[in-house]
């Protein structure tokens, strides 16, 4: 039986995973990045944490037919490369043939967004379907397109950042140096970043006694929809202005693609339902067309390991074979 390896490269930690040839995720294992050293340092780290999920498995290098490599940032996934990242030292990095350094098998790298998306149409919310759009909603917004079956990457393989479109052409300055991005408004790092304003506003609420009692003092991107359920109307009102700005960088994307599923990821899909209906109600009103069928909206089934799941994958879904991983 052959077995393949996924890897996310993460800005805060290297997740490290083994695959069986069903594609369940059997062992996996995270060490910290550490991401201001110098990449050699970080892969080769990242290689011995292989090492370590192969041997806690009782696995050999020979047991594994390909390890994938997700991680933020711009990726040649043709030639293995990371060609710009702005959050870890990684820029023209060859990741595929640091790694073959290590282990001489074959090695994919990928953008984690779109890993997340390989993840979700190989098995899970969009196993069945041609085309899908995922939301990778984290630090900023990411993703990926899967058209026909097959990964969009864009120009040069920079496509796919959903969280750079614009939607208040005079609004929040951004990161990447233009106002207004749907990040600013949409992502876990907008909500976290309101959550924190409006404690520091009213000391007093539901919201700022609820931030108290988290573990470790770890505000999330889910603690202002905990405050909101408690029944802290400013919480509320934040969780409501939350779904509209998502709502109208979602139907811009919409718009454009009319994909047939549309899969929210991250830790904001533990929302479900919760959050789906509301946004789906905006959808159907801001969608072009809507008297006709809409996309069907999901939250991702793979949870936390959607990237290292669709890192592992990348070598079966490049060579557009499943059954490879037998």
């Amino acid at each position: 039986m052959k077995y393949s390896i996924g890897i996310e490269l993460g800005v805060k930690n290297i997740v490290a995973g083994v695959l069986d040839k069903n594609g369940k995720l059997i062992r996996r294992d995270t060490i910290p990045t550490n991401k201001d050293r110098a990449f050699e340092e970080i892969i080769k780290d990242m290689c011995g944490l292989i090492s370590k999920v192969l041997s806690d498995e009782d696995l050999e290098v020979k047991n594994i037919k390909y390890i994938g490599v997700g991680c933020p940032g711009i990726t040649d996934n043709l030639n293995g490369i990371v060609l710009k990242n702005y959050t870890m030292n990684f820029n023209n990095v060859k990741v595929r043939a640091e790694v073959q350094k290590y282990f001489n098998v074959p090695v994919y790298v990928e953008n984690d967004g779109n890993c997340v998306a390989i993840a979700e149409y190989l098995l899970g919310a969009a196993y069945g379907t041609g085309n899908s759009l995922t939301i990778k909603v984290g630090v900023g917004i990411g993703g990926g397109i899967i058209l026909d079956g097959c990964i969009y990457n864009g120009l040069n393989f920079g496509g796919t950042e959903f969280g750079h479109m614009v939607i208040d052409f005079d609004g929040r300055p951004c990161t990447c140096g233009r106002k207004g991005c749907w990040e600013q408004y949409a992502s876990a790092s907008a909500l976290i970043g309101r959550t924190k304003q409006l404690i520091e506003e009213y000391p007093d609420s539901i919201l700022a006694n609820i931030a108290s009692n988290c573990c470790n003092n770890q505000i999330t991107e889910l603690t202002i929809f905990e405050a909101a359920k408690a029944g802290d109307d400013k919480a509320k009102k934040a969780c409501q202005e939350y779904v509209l700005y998502f709502a109208e960088g979602l139907a811009n994307i919409v718009n454009i693609l009319m994909p047939e599923v549309v899969i929210i990821a991250g830790p904001i899909s533990k929302l479900g339902n919760s959050l789906v209906y509301p946004l789906v109600d905006l959808l159907r009103e801001k969608i072009y067309c809507k008297e006709l069928h809409i996309p069907e909206f999901k939250m991702a089934e793979m949870g936390n390991a959607g990237i290292i799941v669709g890192a592992a994958m990348l070598g079966a879904f490049k060579d557009e074979k499943l059954t490879d991983l037998i």
